[in-house]
């Protein structure tokens, strides 16, 4: 992690790295005031050799007596265009190219001229620290991350306070998201469910949350039939990892809770996936390792507010023992699903966690799951599908979403879909054949939650760069961590607007 400091100076004066992040215009201007020696070496390329276009990086030798050794421009893109998104990925490119081998050092400065100050300056630092994430735990050499500190420059001393407070809160919530991170990049011969489980455990034990690992035993005492069933064709037998966060001073405030599906590998099953990217299996542990993730940044946030996590962690594999297509299986709520296909696995595991869930009467549920890869036909690679049946909750997640960059887009979950999910044998079919699959899926889950506020995330799309995804400097290739911003910001403004009341 890069050490951050922030103090009132001016680009120019310093030496080191300094970045001006630009836009894109006609003759592209600063988005800084600078002084007159650095603004006659950017003219001499603005509107030339830079456009200003968004990640475009131009880098400038100077000979500035006492300045900078090196002038990054970074391009911000078109001025009436500009979102929260820019400024990351503008400044985790230009991180980047600075990392190739310039320096150690770098000097920032904070533009606030379209955003307020406070989420301009988490934005800038989400975009550097995100950039510098590697998983490189299996590599014999390891490229050594020569960025290793940056300062951030205002103006004046009234804003110091803003954007240190800024910079601790977006750096403790991208811990966070290289948890997540780590986590779903994990090939599943070391992270299978019980090693997810106490790799979590160590992680709440560092940062402050509880855990607890139900094993095979207490969930067949809890009734949890499909994490049973999904899990029964491994030797790696299945866990219910439950996390807890109370910030709120022993007050025993409702919960709100967020479940992640966690299948560590997920073949398919009896219903085995062609083998063609069977590799990005791992990947279907990512909802889970989003929860761990919020619940790590939470507790580094102390946020005054109580949260609970719950992971159903399985390995979905064919053998002797494994569920197969024509099973009946019940679960906690006491309803049963008849198996059509052993792949849609996902929801299985969910409707049991869920159940669970809404036991514990929460002011909100929120599940993550990569669930559905007809969410990725509808929706591609950018946006996260969402599902709800309480539409303020919709809007709020949305916002973050925006906020964040971790788009969601509603689809709807009209009754007719359940249709689809009739069965002959039992109360619901585990699929309802090839049309609107994202949506019969969450209206399987929908089945398990009651009348709780309740949001559905399909992060089949977003959890790991796919073909598709489009390019950004501060998400490597791999796991994006996706879901650990978007719900942390969430969280973050129900206690701001609890408080203001």
């Amino acid at each position: 992690m890069i050490k951050f400091d922030v103090k009132v100076g001016k680009i120019g004066i310093e030496e080191g790295v300094h970045i001006i992040p630009m836009y894109e215009e006609d003759v592209p201007r600063p988005a800084v005031e600078l002084p007159d020696n650095v603004k006659d070496l950017i003219s001499k390329v603005a509107g030339r050799d830079f456009k200003g276009r968004l990640e475009e990086v131009y880098i400038i030798p100077t000979i500035v007596p006492g300045g900078p050794e090196r002038i990054v421009l970074t391009g911000l893109g078109k001025r009436d265009e500009l979102e929260l998104d820019s400024f990351r990925r503008a400044y985790g490119r230009a991180a980047l190219r600075i990392d190739e081998s310039m320096s150690e050092t770098a000097f920032a400065p904070i533009v606030s001229d379209v955003f307020d100050l406070e989420s301009t300056t988490e934005s800038i630092i989400e975009g550097i620290e995100l950039s510098m994430y590697r998983f490189d735990r299996y590599r014999s050499e390891k490229k050594e991350q020569k960025l290793k500190h940056v300062t951030l420059l205002v103006n004046d001393e009234s804003s110091l306070s803003k954007v240190k407070k800024s910079v601790e809160v977006a750096g403790k919530i991208c811990r966070g998201v290289y948890t997540a991170r780590d986590l779903t990049n994990m090939p599943s011969i070391d992270c299978y469910p019980e090693k997810f489980a106490k790799i979590v455990y160590e992680i709440g034990r560092r940062a402050g949350f509880k855990v607890r690992v139900y094993q095979v035993k207490e969930i067949e005492d809890m009734s949890m039939g499909g994490i049973l069933a999904v899990g029964g064709g491994s030797i790696h037998k299945p866990v219910l990892i439950e996390l807890e966060y109370d910030g709120t001073g022993g007050r025993n405030d409702r919960p709100y809770i967020i479940v992640g599906k966690a299948v560590t590998f997920d073949s398919g099953g009896i219903s085995i996936k062609p083998s063609e990217k069977m590799e990005e299996m791992k990947y279907d542990k990512a909802g889970g390792a989003a929860v761990v993730g919020v619940l790590e940044a939470l507790a580094s946030l102390r946020l005054p507010i109580r949260v609970i996590g719950l992971i159903p962690c399985v390995e979905n594999l064919p053998s002797g023992t494994a569920y197969r297509p024509g099973d009946i299986i019940r679960f906690r709520n006491g309803k049963s699903a008849e198996i059509i296909s052993t792949d849609a696995e996902g929801r299985l595991i969910l409707a049991d966690a869920l159940s669970y869930a809404v036991e514990k009467n929460p002011k909100a549920l929120i599940d993550l799951a990569t669930l559905t890869g007809a969410c990725i036909i509808a929706l591609g690679t950018h946006a996260s599908g969402l599902f709800t049946n309480n539409q303020e909750i919709a809007e709020k997640i949305k916002r973050s979403g925006e906020r964040t960059g971790e788009r969601v887009w509603q689809l709807p979950l009209w009754k007719q879909y359940k249709e689809q999910l009739r069965s002959d044998v039992a109360d619901l079919k585990n699929v309802g054949g090839r049309p609107a699959g994202a949506i019969t899926a969450a209206a399987f889950l929908s089945e398990f939650v009651g009348e709780t506020v309740w949001v559905h995330l399909d992060i089949a799309g977003t959890a790991y760069t796919q073909e598709t995804s489009e390019s950004k400097s501060y998400i490597p290739k791999g796991a994006t961590g996706v879901g650990v911003r978007l719900i942390v910001d969430y969280l973050i403004n129900e206690v701001e607007q609890k408080e203001s009341k």
